[in-house]
């Protein structure tokens, strides 16, 4: 397919001045022809700086968190039963180094080709400036890639420094594996950006390919424990998972894991393929995107959508017009009557309505997260451990003792997400709150809605994953129903703690700072790990994350062990379900209510 694009040679009047800077159009376009790879990854570089700061964080701050919670964490507790000396790693963290640096990266490139993609196509729609210029179709794809790359290169050094530094390397060929991560990410993540461009609107299925495809690829695919550990179905998702030929590679660079010449060339020549066939992908969405004709692209759910709205029309025509006498709007007045309208329940309708449009997949996405750790950790890592020690003395079994953290992770993630990302994206994207305050509804009824609205959703992964659990027989059905409700307290103090950070946000790359707080938080409150594998310093840091108190609340109540410490935990999040909600509708009245 030929890239067509309008002629960039126009004569200079005969009046023109040989000194002005436009006096040879042709020979500026030759040039920035030329150079467009470089143009279009100097101005994504360029956007990225807004959150340069976070960039450099995650990656100094990535390797180092995931080296003390896994590598020395989980490390302690699978000790000397983990033998392996048969992978060529003299300890558990070497063994998972090259892995976690693979992982990570490839967890950039999920955010890197998907929000970005889709702010340049639809949002701000950065690339039809570029497409006016003499850059082409292809040079503008090139350049973002070329750009994300860079990012992959100081992440990749970075944490191929502490590896270093942390002695979780033997091999001079270690640095290399900055490149076989590279790679890998980009077989992973040029298919989802040839998706992304594909699509004229994002309605939810970045978060939809991070849960049913990332997250899946990255806890099978042999990142903490061997690919042998699963069983045989469950190994195949490594084998087709790009991060696991990265991991191996990794692997093999930084510690010499014992490899054939010939599996080495499968695993490399598999990232190569799969990149390339991507890249042409990519190539052809580009070029047919921002080509001389229109692109029609693809609005998934847009045939349900005007189906659903003719459905709603005939309705109305057939109920008539309203009956006399239909009681007016009641507006509140009083000092609070600008805070609250009554009105909480158009908000909550307004949201579920929202959410039909997914059919479900969204409901499904947040129950399989929880499972998939279950299943991956509980089937992988069980083999290197015996057991856990319980709160009462007892020893149970690894899946058993993870189970309720997992829940509350559950319970926070969801929570976070509808309260930051869909939060964000109605505040400052498509202005909806904006259109909300110009009715009677009032700072109040938006964000309790929009809370009650998360709860919803977080009740129904909930009960999912409970469900699970009682048929593993690993929470009894009382102890289940009790979870339930605490998971639904856990998620209201989240949310509102979430809506009221995020009312301080302008930019969506602001986001990562969540992650940044979120990522730390489940990798040390003692999720994967009793909290006693660390110095009494370490613990009351821990202690002091609003996670621990979720993680040990769900403990108590799986184990019907309470003390005066599960006062302790409910008493943390009345406090943050108090602060939250106040300094949540204080910035809503601040936003829109001037």
């Amino acid at each position: 397919m030929t890239e067509t694009r309008p002629s960039d040679v126009t004569s200079s009047g005969p009046g023109a001045a040989p000194s002005s800077p436009a006096a040879d159009k042709a020979a500026l376009a030759s040039r920035v022809r030329s150079r467009g790879i470089l143009y279009q990854a100097e101005h994504t570089l360029r956007g990225m700086r807004a959150y340069a700061v976070v960039i450099l964080t995650s990656s100094i701050a990535q390797p180092i968190l995931y080296i003390l919670a896994m590598g020395l964490g989980l490390g302690v507790l699978v000790g000397d039963r983990a033998d392996l000396t048969a992978y060529g790693a003299e300890s558990y963290l070497m063994y998972i180094g090259p892995a976690i640096l693979a992982s990570t990266m490839a967890m950039s490139a999920g955010i890197e080709f998907t929000f970005p993609v889709m702010e340049k196509f639809k949002w701000r729609r950065i690339y039809y400036g570029a497409q006016a210029s003499p850059l082409t179709p292809t040079q503008i794809a090139s350049g973002h890639i070329l750009a994300v790359c860079a990012r992959f290169g100081v992440h990749g050094v970075v944490f191929t420094a502490v590896l270093v530094a942390f002695g979780a390397t033997t091999s001079p060929w270690a640095w290399l594996q900055v490149f076989t991560a590279a790679l890998g990410s980009l077989a992973l993540g040029l298919p989802i950006m040839a998706y992304i461009a594909s699509l004229r609107d994002e309605k939810g299925h970045a978060a939809l390919i991070q849960r049913f495809i990332i997250m899946p690829l990255f806890l099978f695919s042999g990142t903490f424990y061997p690919l042998t550990n699963l069983p045989g179905p469950l190994q195949l998702i490594g084998w087709v998972s790009p991060i696991w030929h990265a991991n191996e590679l990794g692997r093999l660079l930084a510690f010499g894991q014992p490899m054939t010449l010939g599996m080495a060339a499968v695993h490399l020549g598999y990232l190569l393929v799969l990149a390339g066939a991507a890249w042409l992908w990519v190539r052809r969405i580009y070029i047919r995107r921002l080509g001389l004709s229109e692109w029609r692209g693809r609005t998934p759910g847009e045939k349900s959508r005007l189906k659903r709205e003719a459905r709603l029309e005939a309705k109305d025509l057939a109920a008539g017009p309203p009956a006399p006498g239909t009681p007016p709007v009641k507006v509140r007045t009083g000092p609070a009557g600008n805070y609250y309208s009554g009105n909480i329940r158009a908000v909550f309708s307004r949201g579920m309505s929202a959410i039909r449009n997914n059919r479900g997949v969204i409901f499904l996405s947040g129950f399989l997260e929880p499972v998939l750790f279950l299943t991956s950790f509980g089937l992988g890592i069980s083999p290197m451990i015996s057991g856990v020690q319980a709160a009462d003395g007892g020893e149970v079994s690894y899946a058993a003792f993870i189970a309720p953290a997992l829940l509350a992770v559950s319970a926070m993630n969801g929570a976070v997400f509808d309260s930051t990302w869909n939060v964000f994206f109605k505040l400052k994207i498509t202005k909806l709150y904006q259109s909300m305050m110009a009715t009677s509804l009032g700072p109040l009824d938006v964000a309790v809605g929009e809370i009650l609205l998360a709860l919803f959703r977080g009740g129904i992964y909930a009960l999912g994953f409970l469900t699970v659990l009682v048929a593993a027989g690993l929470v009894s059905p009382l102890a289940a129903v009790i979870m339930l409700v605490t998971a639904l307290f856990i998620a209201l103090g989240f949310a509102s703690v979430g809506m009221a950070v995020t009312s301080f946000m302008s930019r969506f790359q602001q986001m990562d700072w969540m992650m940044m707080v979120m990522m730390p938080m489940f990798l040390f409150s003692a999720t994967l790990f009793p909290i006693d594998v660390y110095p009494a310093g370490v613990q009351w840091m821990i202690q002091a994350l609003p996670l621990w108190h979720a993680v040990e609340l769900m403990r108590d109540i799986a184990a019907f062990s309470f003390s005066g410490l599960t006062l302790v935990h409910i008493g943390y999040y009345l406090m943050m379900v108090a602060v939250g909600m106040t300094v949540a509708t204080l910035r809503m009245r601040r936003l829109f209510l001037r």
